[in-house]
């Protein structure tokens, strides 16, 4: 007895099909990164209690500073171990965007700040297309390691991708700056505009106090000063591609080697089986930052060459493969045209 050729027994395409998402797939995926990331994060606070809302501290800090009228950046000083070693080294529009967490403990603050930044970076990427596919950037080191430190990373990814999250690119300059040059947009530029005045507003000297303090910041070098640096400036001879133009000057702008400001590398990868060989690298290069660092901790001067090497040289090998393939399928389908003695439209256009 045969079947019938439809009914009942069809079944519409997997999630794991490379299909399109529908809206409804979409926002479920985002809900559900989003609160495994929040309940992570919350764990891991939890488990080193002394370390507070790790890197979250600081801005939760700045924003209940800023609730109490106070200057953040004459508040935060440094007064003793990580996380209260240093001076508040953001820019005061990321004091303004916690605002509405800082009555929360710094801990649940912490949780919720990262589980809409997670929700929000897996939207963006898949309102991209590609499917799940997308979402290899979500169990790289770099993502784990936002997450664990409660790093802004993330929420500029989908910054650079969502119009109604580009004022997140002004929150980390240097990270936004890289970001905006790739994917420039109004919405950055007006949101962070209307950030920065905001702040001039609450605290007219802001800017000159943020330089101050970032200046103290140390431990954040641009790839490019170290040793062989350069190479992902070779990305520049493909400067056309908006790709090219991330790698490059991501490595020139001052940044933690500790993988998580290296997060924007995987918007190189514009296929499935890239994004998932950048992320096997980067628990590569976790795996070797680990093995010669004894720093439960931090090990961010260890992990630079295994970074450079392992990620930033392969994306920059991404961008430029990437123009090589386009000249070398032209080339094929025109010796094939010959060979063939094809003279269809279908092959001109491919010779072209």
């Amino acid at each position: 007895m045969s079947l019938p050729a439809s009914g009942p027994l069809d079944r519409s395409p997997s999630l794991f099909s490379g299909r399109p998402l529908s809206r409804g797939e979409r926002i479920a995926l985002a809900l559900l990164v989003g609160v495994v990331c929040a309940l992570g994060f919350w764990v891991v606070t939890r488990r080193i209690p002394q370390f507070v809302a790790k890197d979250f501290t600081y801005p939760w800090r700045a924003a209940r500073a800023l609730l109490a009228g106070l200057d953040p950046y004459a508040v935060i000083q440094p007064t003793g171990p990580y996380p209260y070693e240093s001076r508040f080294p953001y820019p005061l529009p990321a004091a303004l965007v916690v605002v509405p967490l800082a009555w929360l403990s710094a801990a649940v603050a912490g949780a919720a700040f990262f589980g809409l930044s997670a929700a929000a970076l897996t939207w963006a990427l898949l309102a991209e297309g590609g499917g799940l596919a997308r979402l290899w950037m979500l169990v790289s080191a770099p993502f784990a390691m936002a997450l664990v430190l409660g790093q802004w990373s993330p929420l500029l990814v989908a910054g650079a991708l969502l119009p109604a999250c580009a004022w997140a690119l002004s929150l980390k300059p240097t990270l936004g700056l890289a970001l905006f040059v790739s994917r420039p947009s109004r919405a950055a530029v007006v949101g962070g505009a209307v950030l920065a005045l905001v702040g001039l507003v609450l605290v007219p000297a802001w800017p000159l106090e943020w330089v101050r303090a970032a200046r103290a910041t140390v431990g954040h070098p641009a790839f490019v000063t170290q040793p062989f640096g350069w190479l992902p400036l070779l990305a520049l001879l493909r400067w056309r591609d908006r790709d090219a133009r991330l790698v490059a000057l991501l490595a020139c702008v001052p940044q933690n080697p500790y993988f998580y400001d290296q997060l924007p590398l995987w918007l190189v990868a514009r296929s499935g089986r890239a994004a998932a060989a950048l992320t096997a690298l980067s628990w590569l290069a976790f795996a070797g930052t680990k093995s010669v660092c004894s720093d439960p901790h931090f090990c961010g001067d260890e992990a630079q060459p295994w970074v450079l090497w392992l990620l930033y040289v392969p994306a920059t090998a991404l961008v430029l493969a990437r123009g090589h393939e386009a000249r070398l399928a032209a080339l094929g389908a025109r010796l094939l045209g010959r060979t063939r003695g094809d003279r269809s439209p279908e092959a001109a256009d491919a010779a072209r």
